[in-house]
C-alpha cells in the first residue's frame, strides 16, 4: 500500500494538467506585473523588509499552493523591470528568455558530452562563432558559455597559465605567478589569483589615472617592480568596464604592451564587452581584438537573465589546454582536433545548463539588431542623466560616463558629504520607490546608478534627484509614507 501511495504522489508531481494550469496562471501574473511596471502604476521597486521578517515568512511559503507561492515570492523580490531600478549591473531580461529558461529547466540536458545536449551544444557553437567576430577575432577563435563573469575570468587566467607555464597542470602551481590589473579591477580577479594558489601577492595593481582607467604609462614600471620582487607575471588584465565608474581601460595600449613583453592579454569585459554590439559606441573597445581571451556577460546589457556569460579565445585551441585531462568513461581519446561538441573538455563545469538558448531566443525573436539598439540606448540614457546632474546646482558628477554607469552625490548638506550620501542611500532603500547603490571613489562615498532598464527616461532621472532632495530635507516623513 505504501508503494502505491508513493506512486500516486509521484504521479501528482508529473501531472500534465496541473503543470499546464500553474504555467498559464504564472505567465498571466507576470505579464500583468510587466504591464504595471511599464505603465508606472507599480508602487515599489524594492519592497524592503528586515531580513528576519522575510525569513519568518518562508514557513508560510512552504505550505502555499503553487500559484500563491510564486506570487508571495515575487512580492519580496526587487523589480528590475521597473524603470526606477537603477542599481546593480543586472538587465531586466527580455520576457522571451523566461520561456527559454522554462524549456531549459524542463529538458534538463547536461552538456558535458554532445549526446547529452545536442541542441544546446550546436547553438552554443553557432553563437560563439558570431560573437567572436564582434570582437575582431578570426576563424581560429573559440570559446564557450559559462555561469558568470567570475568563472569566465578565472578560465581566462587558467588558459594564460596553461600557455605560459605548460607544466603547471601536471606538476603543480609555481608559487611566484602573478597577473597585472588596474587598481579599479573587479575583485574576482584577486579571487581568481587566490583560487589558483598565487596568494595575495599574485595580483599586481597598476594605479589608475583621474578617469579611473589603468595608467598605461606605469605598466613598464609595475612589471619591473614585480620582477625585481621575484614575481613571474604571466598576464595583464584590461578592464572593460570598471564596476564603480564604467571606465574602459586603454585596451590597445595594454595589448601592445603584452605583445612586446610576450604576456597573455585578458580582458574582463563582463559588463562592457557588450559595447562591441553597438555600431555607434563599439570604438570604445578599440584594441580588444588584441586580447588572447575575453570574459563577457549577456545579463549586464544584452537582455539576458543572470547568469549568462561567455569566455572567448583568439586561438580556440587554448580552451582545450586549460583542462587537459582524461576521463575514459566520458571523453574519448580518439576525438578529432577540435571536439567542440564535448564541452567538458574545455569548461570548469562538468554539467552545464543550456545557456545558449537564452541568448539564442532573443536573436530568434528580435534579431541581432536589438543588442545594438539596447546597448546604444543605455549608454545614451546615462549620458542624458549626466547632463541633468551637471545642470543641477546641488549635485556633483564624479566623471562623465563612458558606458551606462553614473556616479554622483548630493552636495547641499551640512557636514561630511560621504556620511550624508550614505544616509540618503540607506533611507532610499528603505522607502523602496527607487533602487540605486553606492561606491567609494578615492576614499569618498558616491551614489552610483547603472542604467539597465531601457524603459527608464529623463523624467525618471529627474524624479530620482527630487526624491533624494526630499530625503535629505526630511527623511522621516518620507519613510512614513
Amino acid at each position: 500500500m505504501q508503494q502505491e501511495k508513493n506512486v500516486n504522489s509521484l504521479n501528482e508531481v508529473y501531472d500534465a494538467d496541473a503543470f499546464r494550469d500553474a504555467g498559464h496562471r504564472l505567465v498571466d501574473f507576470l505579464a500583468d506585473q510587466l504591464d504595471s511596471m511599464k505603465a508606472g502604476t507599480n508602487k515599489q521597486t524594492l519592497p524592503w523588509a528586515d531580513p528576519s521578517d522575510v525569513l519568518s515568512e518562508v514557513d508560510g511559503w512552504a505550505s502555499s499552493e503553487r500559484g500563491d507561492l510564486f506570487e508571495q515570492v515575487f512580492r519580496r523580490c526587487i523589480r528590475l523591470h521597473d524603470p526606477r531600478y537603477m542599481g546593480h549591473q543586472l538587465m531586466p531580461p527580455a520576457p522571451v528568455t523566461a520561456l527559454a529558461g522554462m524549456l531549459t529547466d524542463f529538458m534538463n540536458n547536461g552538456m558535458g558530452v554532445f549526446e547529452m545536449g545536442p541542441a544546446g551544444s550546436a547553438m552554443e557553437r553557432w553563437l560563439i562563432e558570431r560573437i567572436a567576430e564582434k570582437f575582431g577575432f578570426g576563424s581560429d577563435a573559440g570559446g564557450f558559455m559559462t555561469h558568470g563573469g567570475t568563472l569566465a575570468n578565472l578560465t581566462g587566467l587558467l588558459a594564460a597559465r596553461a600557455r605560459q607555464c605548460p607544466d603547471a597542470w601536471q606538476s603543480g602551481e609555481p608559487s611566484n605567478l602573478a597577473v597585472m590589473v588596474s587598481s579599479q579591477a573587479h575583485y574576482c580577479m584577486d579571487r581568481a589569483a587566490r583560487v589558483m594558489g598565487w596568494g595575495e601577492g599574485g595580483v599586481i595593481q597598476v594605479p589608475c589615472n583621474d578617469r579611473f582607467r589603468m595608467d598605461v604609462l606605469l605598466l613598464e614600471e609595475s612589471l619591473a617592480k614585480a620582477t625585481a620582487a621575484g614575481k613571474k607575471v604571466i598576464a595583464v588584465c584590461g578592464t572593460a568596464c570598471t564596476t564603480s565608474t564604467g571606465s574602459i581601460d586603454d585596451l590597445r595600449a595594454i595589448g601592445q604592451f603584452c605583445q612586446r613583453q610576450k604576456l597573455w592579454f585578458h580582458v574582463d569585459g563582463a559588463h562592457g564587452g557588450a559595447v562591441a554590439f553597438s555600431e555607434k559606441y563599439g570604438h570604445l573597445l578599440d584594441g580588444i581584438e588584441l586580447a588572447d581571451s575575453i570574459g563577457m556577460d549577456f545579463h549586464k546589457m544584452l537582455l539576458a537573465p543572470s547568469v549568462t556569460s561567455a569566455v572567448l579565445f583568439k586561438n580556440g585551441k587554448d580552451a582545450y589546454r586549460t583542462f587537459a585531462q582524461d576521463a575514459d568513461y566520458l571523453l574519448r581519446s580518439d576525438e578529432n582536433e577540435d571536439p567542440w561538441h564535448d564541452m567538458a573538455r574545455r569548461t570548469f563545469e562538468c554539467t552545464k545548463t543550456m545557456l545558449s538558448l537564452k541568448v539564442f531566443s532573443i536573436v530568434a525573436a528580435h534579431g541581432w539588431q536589438v543588442f545594438d539598439e539596447n546597448v546604444t540606448h543605455l549608454i545614451e540614457l546615462a549620458s542624458s542623466f549626466a547632463d541633468i546632474v551637471e545642470d543641477s546646482d546641488d549635485f556633483e558628477l564624479a566623471i562623465r560616463p563612458q558606458a551606462n554607469m553614473l556616479c554622483f552625490r548630493f552636495t547641499d548638506v551640512d557636514g561630511d558629504l560621504s556620511q550624508a550620501n550614505a544616509r540618503i542611500r540607506t533611507t532610499l532603500v528603505e522607502v523602496g520607490e527607487f533602487y540605486i547603490v553606492q561606491t567609494s571613489l578615492n576614499g569618498e562615498t558616491w551614489l552610483r546608478t547603472t542604467i539597465t532598464n531601457p524603459m527608464s527616461t529623463s523624467q525618471h532621472f529627474r524624479l530620482l534627484l527630487d526624491h533624494i532632495r526630499e530625503l535629505a530635507a526630511d527623511p522621516t516623513s518620507i519613510r512614513q509614507t
